[in-house]
């Protein structure tokens, strides 16, 4: 009798111990899974502390932690790693405010010459007023495309190009048809049937006057990033 007790004994340690060892193996399981599930970012870091929730451990300095749904849609939305769009819309305001005061304090004294070359009126008159409110609202725009495009960028050329295609654009719109020119194909004279001399003229005035504003508004907006005062939009 003794020894089948001792049998049964022995029989129910064994699967106790299996009992134990699957449970173990199926703990393993899931917290392997919990964690390929999870992002894993340092301490030291106080952003993601600020945009992400929900610690799951503490591990050699490290969180293991779940992004939240509003962090995942930020993310979404941008290519570059956007902490936050709430500051990053200051940002843009900031640097369409600076764009639109550095570049009108550079065409302000192109502003005050009473002249007709470049407008269809003379300096202090309604549509000289309109031009330069438009011309305002074009900086305040261009110091938002600025800082979206060219970013943490040093390559020159895009920043170039970001001035010419505004400054192009200002100046074709600025461009006044001669009343002389026929339409249907544009048959202006000489010298490029399509641009007259007076034409070619305006244009290049208009060209040199927007060049000089919206390149005012770029050197100033690289001024207020490097001072600190706005932050460039973040790069991938």
């Amino acid at each position: 009798g003794m020894k089948i007790w001792r049998r049964l004994l022995l029989v129910c340690i064994s699967l106790t111990g299996c009992l134990k060892s699957l449970a173990f193996q199926g703990m393993k399981i899931s917290t392997s899974r919990i964690h390929s599930s999870q992002t894993v970012y340092p301490l030291t870091n106080p952003s993601h502390r600020a945009h992400f929730w929900r610690v799951k451990a503490v591990r050699n300095g490290y969180l293991r932690v779940k992004p939240d749904d509003k962090q995942e849609e930020i993310q979404a939305k941008w290519e570059t790693p956007v902490e936050d769009e709430a500051v990053e819309r200051i940002e843009s305001v900031k640097s369409g405010i600076i764009s639109a005061i550095c570049g009108s304090l550079v065409m302000a004294p192109f502003a005050l010459v009473t002249q007709k070359s470049f407008y269809t009126s003379d300096a202090f008159s309604a549509q000289w007023e309109i031009s330069h409110d438009g011309l305002a609202v074009m900086l305040a725009l261009f110091g938002l495309v600025y800082r979206y495009a060219v970013r943490k960028d040093p390559n020159p050329q895009l920043k170039q190009g970001v001035v010419g295609a505004f400054a192009i654009t200002r100046a074709l719109a600025m461009l006044p048809v001669d009343p002389a020119c026929t339409p249907l194909p544009l048959s202006c004279g000489a010298p490029l049937g399509y641009f007259s001399w007076s034409m070619l003229a305006q244009g290049a005035g208009a060209g040199l006057e927007s060049a000089l504003a919206f390149g005012g508004a770029a050197a100033g907006l690289e001024l207020a990033f490097q001072l600190g005062w706005v932050r460039r939009f973040p790069s991938a």
